[in-house]
């Protein structure tokens, strides 16, 4: 009899030691290395319009009276689509994606 209790307070032990551990090496990593944020970027200041300007030539596509963000596309008027990569100020610089062909989309 005395084996048995001493057995189960062996297993009892080995259980409660197994979900501390495990419970440890779940919360461990987030409190020796917390989640990190990404830096906050600065605010962009906002303008009454924004030129589009080709990266490659350095012409203006187009103005627009709305906030420019990197990563928008512009379809030009000659069908050719542009995506924003930077802007400086008022001037949004696009770059070059291809061209689009509209007439297939026409009924």
């Amino acid at each position: 009899m005395r084996w048995k209790r001493a057995l189960l307070l062996l297993a009892g032990i080995c259980i409660l030691s197994a979900v501390v551990l495990s419970g440890y090496v779940y919360y461990a990593p987030f409190s020796v290395m917390p989640p990190q944020n990404k830096p906050d970027q600065a605010p962009q200041k906002v303008y009454d319009y924004y030129m589009i300007i080709d990266e490659a030539s350095g012409t203006t596509l187009m103005y627009i009276p709305l906030v420019a963000h990197v990563g928008d596309e512009v379809l030009s008027e000659d069908n050719k689509l542009y995506e924003i990569v930077r802007i400086e100020e008022n001037r949004a610089y696009a770059r070059f994606v291809r061209d689009i062909n509209i007439e297939k989309y026409k009924e």
